[in-house]
């Protein structure tokens, strides 16, 4: 039995009294010196984790600091992208890594047509008028009479 005056933390010596302490080994250490001590560290700050907690990306985050590398915003429902360790929002996955369409110049995000060495949505995939690039493209469709009828 301890007088609230003589129970310690044995880290930092402060009294411990009537304050929420943590117990280790067969000793008492207060809630700040136990988290710095003992708690796993967020991979952003590395600041001791107390509460809540991302793992992802073989690493460890406050829930808060879990956010896209490259805006920094919070992942929402949709979750996140990776590249090169690094996490990303799918609106900056897509636009910094995704292929760029020949046609529009935006990131191709799902269906697409690879011709003349280029990526392509299907939709900005059409004839120009020139026959001579038709002819040269390495896919093409040719109809015959009856299809065309």
């Amino acid at each position: 039995m301890w007088h609230p005056g003589h129970y310690v933390c044995c880290q930092c010596g402060e009294e411990l009294g009537h304050r929420n302490f943590f117990e280790r080994g067969g000793k008492a250490y207060c809630e700040n010196d136990y988290h710095d001590m003992f708690s796993p560290r967020c991979a952003y700050c590395n600041g001791p984790i107390k509460d809540r907690c991302v793992t992802a990306l073989g690493k460890t985050f406050h829930a808060e600091h879990f956010v896209c590398a490259e805006c920094g915003r919070q992942f929402g429902e949709e979750g996140f992208h990776e590249k090169n360790g690094q996490p990303y929002c799918k609106t900056d996955f897509f636009r910094m890594f995704a292929p760029k369409c020949n046609g529009c110049k935006n990131p191709i995000k799902m269906h697409f047509i690879t011709a003349l060495g280029t990526h392509w949505h299907p939709e900005c995939f059409i004839c120009q008028g020139n026959e001579y690039f038709i002819r040269r493209c390495p896919m093409h469709v040719i109809y015959s009479e009856e299809e065309e009828k």
